[in-house]
């Protein structure tokens, strides 16, 4: 069993089921909203469940890392994702707004744990995850589905194939910061060499529990669901919404008993548009 021994555990609805192979990597997501419970709740809710929900003062875990977690789209066809050896972390939060210090240093902290636990490397194979763009969604992510299936390392949920969102939106601060190794901290935090670096890191966010996503597919985790405009609008009428809203993020599986993994564990790489499609 993988368990981190500085984590809370906090079981939900379980994995989705084994590993079908693909080398090991660790995926980051926002969980659109600002509280712990609110992504619990909406976990619960969806069965969208990471590895990992990290906040500002705790590191839950909700899935033994030998297990395969939930909470990326797996669409018919195509490439696996949940179960491609994908550790995934919600970092509590916005892709739009900055993360806190102690936030990060708690995803710091947790990636050097499963780097060492799965021999994850510490690269981002399908390039950095873009930051916000007056915030909302920057565009072009690099979503390359043989990148993904091939190399272990670091990736965005804006990087992972057959999904659409973008977060976790960080900034190249944010990733220099999550990339120290431990020798390098002490001289982070008592303000000393290379502590200028990240000085555009808040120590605080009071706005976080008054905030509410910005991705159109999306509802707050605390209120209620912000209204999308235009065509995102007619779209959005015919989606489920929920607290964490990745009614079109969760795998195929989310819904029930884990797939069966007695099949190859490479799906058929050219789909028909219905299936690329995310309704």
């Amino acid at each position: 069993m993988s368990k981190c021994d500085f984590a809370k555990w906090k079981k939900i609805s379980g994995p989705s089921g084994s590993y079908n192979g693909g080398p090991f990597k660790i995926v980051h997501h926002t969980t659109e909203g600002g509280s712990a419970a609110g992504a619990f709740a909406a976990f619960t809710s969806n069965r969208s469940d990471p590895h990992f929900t990290v906040d500002a003062t705790t590191v839950y875990q909700h899935i033994d890392t030998d297990e395969a977690a939930r909470a990326l789209r797996n669409a018919p066809g195509g490439v696996e994702t949940n179960r491609d050896s994908a550790i995934q972390i919600e970092v509590v939060g916005f892709a739009h707004r900055p993360k806190t210090r102690a936030t990060l240093e708690n995803v710091r902290r947790l990636c050097r744990w499963i780097e060492e636990k799965h021999g994850v490397p510490r690269v981002w194979p399908n390039g950095f995850p873009k930051p916000a763009v007056n915030g909302h969604d920057p565009g072009g992510h690099n979503r390359d589905a043989h990148t993904w299936d091939a190399k272990g390392g670091h990736y965005g949920h804006s990087n992972v194939p057959e999904n659409t969102h973008w977060d976790p939106g960080y900034t190249k601060t944010e990733i220099d910061f999550l990339m120290l190794d431990d020798s390098e901290m002490p001289a982070i935090t008592e303000g000393l060499e290379g502590a200028s670096r990240f000085e555009s890191i808040p120590i605080e966010d009071p706005g976080l529990q008054l905030d509410h996503s910005r991705m159109p597919d999306h509802a707050e985790p605390n209120g209620p669901a912000r209204k999308p405009r235009g065509a995102a609008a007619k779209k959005g009428t015919a989606k489920a919404k929920s607290v964490k809203g990745k009614s079109n993020d969760l795998p195929s599986d989310a819904e029930g008993s884990p797939t069966k993994t007695t099949s190859k564990r490479k799906k058929a790489p050219v789909k028909k548009k219905a299936e690329a499609e995310e309704s």
